[in-house]
C-alpha cells in the first residue's frame, strides 16, 4: 500500500466520522464495557468506515484494532498486509465536545509478527483537519510540511504528563509538575496526537506513568516521531521492540530533542 492510498484511507475515515458526529446525537452511547475502556457508537462507525474503505479498494487486510481486535477483513480472505488501527484516540473528548481526537493507521507489509520496527508507513488524522504522516526512512510530515517545523512565537517549553489513574506517581514527576519555571503542562487527552505534536516541536516532552498505553494507541504516532528525529521509550529507556498488536499496558517517555529526553528520563532515576 502506497502512502497516497494510506492517506486517502485516513481521509475517508475522518470524513465519515465528521459526518456521523454532525448528523447523530447519541454517538457517545456506550455499547460495550472493557476492563480499561468502553466502546461507543462512534467507535464502531469508524471501524465500519475502515471496512468499507478496504473493500472499496478491493484489498484484504489483517486489521489489529482497538474495538474489533485482531481480524481479517473481508473475513475468509488472504490478507495482503497489516493495518494497526485506532478508530478514535481521544473518545472521551468526543463525548465532551472537545475537538482533540484522531484516527491512527499504521501499515506493515508483514501479515504475521508485526513489530514496531516492521511498520513502514503511518497516518494520524486529527478531526480538526491536520494530517500527520511518515514513511520509514522517508521523513515525517504534517500537511506537506516536513517535521519538525519552526514554531513561531513559542516562549515556554510545553510538556504532556499523564498521571491520572496511575497506581503510584514518582515523587520526581510530581515535583516536575508543580515546579515553576519556563514550562507549561498540557494534557490533551489524545496520546497519538500529542506524540505527533512532539514530532512537530509543539510539545517538547511527553510522559505517561499510568501503565495503560496499548500498541494500537501509538503504532502510527511512534513512526512519525521516529522519522522526525525524536525518541520514544518505556520508563526504563528501552525501545519498543515487541509486536505492536501484543503491546499492552506500557508507560512511555517521548521527546524530540535528546537533551529533553535525558531530562525526563532522569526523573525516573531520581524516583528510585
Amino acid at each position: 500500500m502506497e502512502i497516497k492510498e494510506l492517506l486517502a484511507l485516513a481521509t475517508e475515515i475522518r470524513t465519515a466520522i465528521q459526518g456521523y458526529l454532525a448528523e447523530t446525537t447519541d454517538y457517545g452511547e456506550v455499547l460495550k464495557r472493557r476492563p480499561q475502556d468502553v466502546t461507543r457508537k462512534v467507535d464502531l462507525l469508524a471501524e465500519e468506515a475502515m471496512h468499507r474503505a478496504i473493500q472499496r479498494r478491493e484489498h484484504c487486510a489483517r486489521i489489529i484494532s482497538e474495538e474489533l481486535g485482531d481480524h481479517i477483513y473481508p473475513a475468509g480472505g488472504e490478507p495482503e498486509f497489516t493495518l494497526i488501527f485506532d478508530p478514535i484516540d481521544g473518545s472521551s473528548n468526543v463525548v465532551m465536545g472537545i475537538p482533540i481526537f484522531c484516527s491512527s493507521i499504521a501499515y506493515s507489509p508483514n501479515v504475521e509478527h508485526v513489530r514496531f520496527e516492521d511498520i513502514q508507513a503511518s497516518v494520524v488524522a486529527a478531526i480538526y483537519g491536520k494530517t500527520y504522516y511518515a514513511l520509514r526512512g522517508g521523513n515525517a510530515w504534517v500537511d506537506g510540511t516536513r517535521l519538525p517545523r519552526t514554531i513561531c512565537g513559542k516562549t515556554k517549553r510545553a510538556f504532556s504528563v499523564y498521571t491520572c489513574g496511575a497506581t503510584s506517581i514518582p515523587e520526581a514527576v510530581l515535583a516536575f509538575l508543580i515546579s515553576n519555571g519556563d514550562k507549561v503542562i498540557r494534557v490533551l487527552g489524545s496520546v497519538a496526537l500529542e506524540l505527533c505534536m512532539v514530532a512537530e516541536g509543539v510539545i517538547d516532552g511527553f510522559i505517561d506513568v499510568r501503565g495503560l498505553i496499548n500498541g494500537y494507541d501509538i503504532a502510527g504516532a511512534a513512526l512519525i516521531l521516529q522519522e522526525a528525529g525524536g525518541t520514544l521509550t518505556d520508563l526504563e529507556g528501552r525501545a519498543l521492540e515487541t509486536e505492536a498488536g501484543m503491546t499492552h499496558n506500557v508507560s512511555l517517555i517521548a521527546a524530540l530533542q535528546n537533551k529533553c529526553y535525558d531530562e525526563l528520563q532522569a526523573l525516573m532515576h531520581v524516583s528510585r
